[in-house]
């Protein structure tokens, strides 16, 4: 029976988004004190919408109530809530929604607290998935590059909740790999990624070394990856690197059983810091 990558996700999603699950607890913050307005007329951040507005002001109470709900793939709905006004046009509304995204951004970047960063990271890169991952018009990092790098930076200075997300964040760029170099290659093409995006395998390194750390979602997320790229060769007649392929590489579905069971094993072992490395 043939699956369909589409079938495959739904299937598993309980799975794949079990790591998020282990977050939930952890997204409720004191709200700091209230930030200098950012604004400059004419433009009026009342219009931005009620949702925003709390942003501005380090308040990101609302926003994580709404994450337990609806899950980080709603943030998107959250972060492009500005509501349009009466004769406004589609892109005149998004010329304005985009800049009330970018306001949320420069009333929050200069406090360092690391839920704050953080929370300001997540909103960056799961509320703008519809942006891509291209850089400025000038060269300076995009939108979802600064918000990774907000996510990556307040992992590795030890936020756990920063620490979980960022599992979800590798997963989902190794996958995105995989399918464009995979759906490339059956249309002849060659894809062309972000400079600054990570190596693929250096990733993967970096959720088994989480899963070791503690972190039992990496387990399920190495295991997600090698099981889709088995499906890959399935859908496309290539492998995730592009070669093509009538069956997919069984050491891979190996590979994708034994990290499911690591992940069983584990899930309920409780979180141990790396160790830190000699001096």
């Amino acid at each position: 029976m043939k699956y369909s990558l589409s079938q495959f996700r739904a299937n598993h999603a309980p799975f794949t988004l079990a790591g998020m699950i282990l977050v939930g607890a952890l997204f409720l913050f004191a709200r700091p004190a209230l930030s200098e307005s950012v604004f400059e007329a004419p433009f009026e951040p009342a219009k931005c919408g009620e949702r925003l507005n709390r942003l501005y002001d380090g308040d990101f109470d609302q926003f994580w109530n709404y994450v337990l709900r609806q899950g980080y793939t709603g943030v998107s709905e959250f972060a492009w809530s500005t509501p349009e006004m009466p004769g406004e046009s589609s892109e005149e509304w998004r010329v304005r929604a985009y800049q009330c995204v970018l306001e949320v951004e420069r009333a929050n970047h200069h406090d360092d607290r690391p839920e704050i960063q953080y929370a300001l990271g997540y909103f960056l890169w799961f509320g703008t998935t519809s942006l891509g991952y291209d850089k400025e018009p000038d060269g300076k990092p995009g939108i979802r590059e600064r918000g990774y790098r907000l996510l990556s930076e307040t992992a590795a200075d030890g936020y756990k909740p920063a620490k979980e997300t960022i599992i979800q964040v590798h997963l989902e760029m190794v996958q995105s790999v995989d399918q464009r170099i995979a759906y490339a290659a059956r249309a002849g093409k060659t894809v062309t990624l972000p400079d600054w995006w990570p190596d693929r395998d250096r990733l993967i390194l970096s959720l088994d070394r989480a899963a070791k750390s503690g972190f039992s979602s990496a387990y399920l997320a190495i295991s997600s990856i090698y099981s889709e790229r088995a499906l890959l060769v399935g859908a496309t007649g290539h492998d995730h690197n592009g070669n093509p392929a009538t069956s997919p590489d069984p050491r891979l579905i190996s590979a994708a059983k034994a990290y499911r069971k690591a992940w069983e094993e584990n899930r309920t072992a409780p979180v141990t810091p790396a160790p830190s490395p000699a001096t």
